[in-house]
């Protein structure tokens, strides 16, 4: 209240100065907790209201009251989407928060389905029952692999010609994407060669996109290249037999032909052709020596190690389109390495047969990974499954050996389904 007293002809001017806010709202300690999002509101002078909207731009269509200069936000949404936080205050300013992504990625979905086992499995030892999920580092963070026989794993996904590819998911890669291996064109529902009350294997030449060799030349060390170069322990300058078969099979499925499904296959993925040194190994690389490769020291030895990294950068085989690795594919496929094999349940040696867990399928197919290359006589080796389930090695050049192609899902896809092989996991 303010009084004035004039006397004869005083007078004085009195003014108002109005603040006006033009300062946004504060969001910040931003997170989620599977369908639950927390954060913390501030603002200088007081909150208003909060509201989530699927956009950026528009604003929501209710709005929650607040009051204050700060607020510990705490609620759930139970629809899967993409959402954005709008906090307002009593000025009428307003902050949108970043993204909220609260749709179930494939990768989730998996770890939803199964517990992950935290111990490390005994790799001497063949796993011919379900051991379910383990977990071990890879190139791209931590990955959780399937092991013995599981009956969860199956995807369709893509198709060759009008029909659909079946595929046996091998493991979660570290970045969140699926790395998945080719299971043939056949509904597991309408195969009897599926075996197990739940399918846990499908066999038969059906199970790969046909036979080669690794490579038609077998005589010089860098012929267990996926792709080599002469002279060249790690060269990339031509390709194999099997990456030539493997490419022109995967240019005419809808993996590359249909953009929906292409935009669905993981571009940053890493197929390891370890051309590194065994721990047995003590002599230099040379084109006509003998010498064992870096697979050979893991898992031929009594003390099994299996490992998901891949030793040399050169070595890290991904496509033209990738961050990451060499860039020397074409296209985002390759094969299984030994050591997947091995983290699946199958263990190097005749003695060593598992008819058992989901990479068995009667057959003998390629791995992408060295096993030795002798002096004399002077022959490539390359590691492989063979048709007892053990894992085994074959000269590069020989022909009765499956293709079975490797690729990863986005870690961005969703996936549909139980995984079974009654209920296969679709991908969207």
């Amino acid at each position: 209240q303010i009084g004035f007293s004039f006397l004869g002809s005083d007078r004085c001017s009195l003014y108002f100065d109005k603040i006006i806010d033009t300062q946004k709202p504060v969001i910040s300690n931003l997170k989620i907790n599977g369908k639950t999002i927390t954060a913390t509101l501030t603002d200088n002078q007081s909150l208003l209201a909060y509201g989530f909207s699927t956009s950026n731009t528009l604003e929501p269509t209710s709005w929650t009251s607040i009051s204050g200069t700060s607020y510990n936000l705490s609620t759930s949404i139970t629809t899967e989407g993409t959402y954005y936080l709008w906090v307002k205050d009593s000025a009428g300013n307003k902050a949108v928060s970043n993204v909220i992504d609260l749709e179930k990625k494939g990768w989730q979905t998996i770890l939803a389905y199964n517990t992950v086992n935290e111990t490390i499995p005994d790799f001497a030892s063949t796993a011919a029952t379900n051991e379910g999920l383990y977990k071990a580092q890879d190139d791209l963070g931590t990955s959780y692999y399937f092991r013995g026989a599981v009956d969860n794993n199956w995807v369709k996904f893509g198709k060759e010609g009008t029909k659909d590819i079946y595929w046996r998911i091998i493991r979660i890669n570290g970045d969140g994407s699926i790395r998945m291996i080719y299971t043939g064109t056949t509904d597991p529902k309408t195969d009897s060669s599926v075996t197990g009350s739940n399918g846990v294997y499908m066999t038969g030449t059906g199970t790969q996109i046909g036979s080669s060799p690794f490579n038609s030349s077998y005589n010089k060390a860098e012929y267990v290249g996926y792709m080599f170069t002469a002279s060249q322990q790690h060269g990339t300058s031509t390709s194999s037999t099997i990456k030539t078969a493997i490419d022109n099979w995967y240019k005419t499925t809808t993996l590359e032909t249909d953009a929906a499904t292409k935009a669905l296959v993981s571009q940053d993925q890493i197929f390891c052709n370890d051309r590194s040194a065994s721990t047995t190994q003590t002599a230099a690389w040379a084109t006509g020596a003998t010498y064992y490769y870096g697979a050979y020291g893991r898992l031929s030895q009594t003390t099994k190690s299996p490992q998901l990294i891949c030793p040399e950068e050169s070595d890290k085989f991904t496509s033209k389109e990738s961050s990451i690795g060499n860039s020397a594919l074409t296209y985002p496929v390759g094969l299984i390495t030994a050591d997947e094999v091995a983290m699946a349940g199958g263990v190097y040696g005749s003695s060593n047969e598992n008819s058992s867990y989901y990479l068995y399928t009667s057959q003998s197919y390629w791995s992408g990974s060295p096993f030795i290359f002798f002096s004399s006589p002077a022959y490539a080796r390359e590691f492989s499954v063979n048709s007892s389930g053990s894992l085994s090695y074959n000269a590069v050049d020989y022909t009765a050996v499956g293709a079975r192609p490797v690729v990863s899902l986005s870690s961005k896809a969703k996936l549909l389904g139980s995984g079974t092989y009654s209920n296969p996991y679709t991908v969207s």
